[in-house]
């Protein structure tokens, strides 16, 4: 099981704590999202569960993506970075601070990412 150590749940300034845990496939990333978003708090995003909101929701993203999910092609990182942009700018997330489950996955999506402005403060690998 995990222990956790002692690390401190906000950035300070009263900003709330940022994290993204990035692994191989099977790596409990899954496990440990699920049990460090719980211990600290925090929204959990993953892109998989962003990815199936939006194809279900048929909204026009949703529509995007599924045509390349049913192709078996993987989603473009504009579009993926899109949702989690989006998903990144709700108030829950402002608030309580957010957890990314296994995304920026490549470079190209981290510096998507950079170019927002959206870093983290505390990364698990």
């Amino acid at each position: 099981m995990f222990s956790f150590v002692k690390v401190k749940c906000s950035a300070g300034d009263g900003e709330p704590l940022k994290v993204m845990i990035s692994g191989a496939t099977a790596s409990w990333k899954g496990t440990l999202c699920d049990l460090t978003g719980k211990k600290f708090g925090l929204v959990h995003i993953s892109t998989g569960d962003l990815l199936r909101v939006e194809v279900a929701a048929r909204t026009e993203i949703g529509h995007k993506a599924k045509d390349f999910m049913t192709a078996g092609k993987l989603v473009p990182d504009e579009i993926v970075t899109a949702m989690a942009t989006a998903r990144l700018s709700f108030q829950d997330v402002k608030e309580k601070g957010w957890l990314l489950d296994g995304y920026p996955r490549i470079f190209a999506q981290s510096q998507s990412l950079e170019k927002g402005n959206i870093r983290q403060i505390f990364t698990l690998c």
